[in-house]
């Protein structure tokens, strides 16, 4: 059950993180042919791509966590015993869970300095809070994916999500 409710809102997150992808590739679009063509870009551009963009890598690493698919250097994995191999995964997996409390909490702690004293961007004046509140669930997600990786790791062959 457990491992069904983390695929659904793995899936759920990535998707809308792709959603504010293809989004920002088309206000991206919409403001190059304006500066082309008529010399009249979006005011802002670049600072609304940065902040999505920053929303949806959050948003896309539990997916990618759930499905094992993270970059792994197995470099002395085939000498070793596969239950080492398996201590080793669980491992990676904590670490993985550790460093995203860690973004949790500051991330968190940045957002909350940031409505605080009224952070905004540069150009538009968007409150800086916003972005960094909304990158908060997919790293609370990814904790939460790590950790049930590193036990499965553990019990049982680690996850493969269909695609």
């Amino acid at each position: 059950m457990v491992e069904t409710v983390l695929r659904r809102l793995s899936i759920v997150v990535a998707v809308l993180g792709g959603a504010v992808v293809l989004s920002v590739i088309a206000m991206s679009l919409v403001s190059l042919l304006g500066r082309k063509l008529w010399s009249a870009p979006i005011p802002g551009d670049i600072e609304i791509l940065e902040m999505a963009i920053a929303v949806a890598v959050a948003s896309f690493m539990p997916l990618c966590e759930l499905r094992d698919n993270h970059i792994r250097v197995d470099l002395i994995a085939g000498l070793l015993p596969a239950g080492v191999n398996r201590v080793l995964l669980s491992l990676s997996h904590l670490l993985l869970a550790l460093v995203a409390a860690l973004l949790i909490w500051r991330t968190g702690l940045l957002t909350l300095d940031s409505h605080e004293y009224g952070s905004t961007s540069t150009m538009l004046a968007v409150p800086l809070w916003i972005p960094q509140m909304l990158m908060l669930p997919g790293l609370a997600l990814l904790c939460a994916c790590a950790l049930y990786q590193a036990a499965r790791s553990l019990t049982s062959k680690p996850l493969q999500v269909p695609s």
